[in-house]
């Protein structure tokens, strides 16, 4: 073979090579762009902002998580607590001795910190079904724990579930459980309750609020007085426990509803102890504060796998405005004030 045939052979190799690089770059750029457009398409998809049936608000959160219905310790001991601000609902009932509880529904928000868990009742079951949630809890009254067996309703109960909760060292017990959403959804995921949930919501619009000023309003419970006193700045109620301000530890701030429904509901005493129960099903009175105004109407529901549905005194249904709901579910002897100016305390 010649000098000249070697050299072309191998300016013809070097061509080849370079032809077989370009196409490998161009190739490999294309699958590349195609490959990471796909995962990043996948990833905005997922993280689309829908919106929150309990909040009315357009929120990113995981669709497969049920709710979670925290009961929450409210004694002064267990005060401030954590998570509130981050629940999209929040319920506050009567248990024994004239205390208030907290029921506090997640959806649509992640909580690092949620408590202090306490345990449950039968109307906290009868609550959380409408929203088809687990119930987080931690222990509960013989009549509760009873239904919970029956399977009225998921439940991850702290005694059956232990690592889906922590113990703060520097609070005592029993007012040191908490829990926070991560730990709750692996919890479930394991417990088989994850997955597609029909979550039913509350109605939600922004119109405009026909009704009397109410600027405070202030619920009398047996052993504590709680106010919420509107701020225009924010339109929000903001929340008051026996005049000092509601605050969330976790938060650092005081707590404030776009909504807050008075609820008034048939109780019962049905033991030695004092436990209630409280009937949530058929209808009653109830009173919507929004916006500075108060609003007269009521609630009716069916059977107890029905959300609430609010009506104004004309029975036409009644839109809450997008953002946190505070529902407090009282008897008709507790003294309910609503006025127009604000009170100091």
């Amino acid at each position: 073979m010649s000098r000249r045939t070697i050299i072309i052979a191998i300016i013809a190799s070097i061509v080849i090579l370079a032809v077989a690089l370009v196409s490998f770059i161009v190739l490999g750029e294309r699958l590349f762009k195609q490959i990471v457009g796909t995962t990043t398409t996948t990833k905005v998809q997922a993280q689309a902002r829908t919106l929150c049936p309990l909040t009315g608000q357009r929120l990113t959160f995981d669709k497969e998580r049920p709710p979670f219905a925290v009961c929450i310790d409210n004694v002064r001991q267990a005060r401030p607590q954590s998570g509130l601000n981050r629940a999209d609902i929040v319920y506050e009932v009567l248990a024994e001795a004239g205390i208030p509880r907290l029921l506090a529904i997640y959806k649509c928000k992640d909580a690092r910190r949620i408590g202090p868990v306490r345990s449950a009742r039968t109307y906290f079951i009868d609550l959380a079904k409408q929203f088809n949630a687990v119930l987080i809890h931690a222990g509960g009254s013989p009549q509760a724990l009873r239904e919970i067996k029956q399977g009225k309703i998921r439940s991850l109960d702290q005694f059956r579930f232990p690592d889906a909760y922590f113990r703060d060292p520097t609070s005592r017990a029993p007012h040191n459980l908490f829990t926070n959403i991560s730990r709750l959804a692996k919890a479930a995921d394991d417990a088989g309750f994850s997955g597609p949930s029909d979550t039913q919501g509350l109605a939600f619009g922004k119109v405009k609020i026909e009704g009397g000023n109410a600027q405070t309003i202030t619920i009398s419970f047996p052993t504590t007085r709680v106010t919420y006193r509107y701020d225009p700045s924010t339109d929000t109620y903001f929340r008051f426990m026996n005049g000092q301000p509601h605050v969330d530890a976790a938060a650092g701030r005081q707590l404030q509803a776009k909504n807050v429904i008075v609820q008034f509901a048939e109780h019962r005493v049905i033991d030695r102890v004092g436990r209630l129960d409280i009937k949530l099903t058929g209808e009653g009175r109830a009173i919507f504060f929004i916006g500075g105004k108060r609003v007269g109407g009521r609630w009716v529901r069916q059977s107890g796998m029905q959300t609430f549905k609010y009506e104004d005194s004309m029975g036409n249904e009644f839109k809450l405005r997008p953002g946190q709901t505070w529902v407090e579910i009282v008897s008709e002897d507790i003294r309910i004030r609503s006025q127009s100016k604000q009170l100091l305390k």
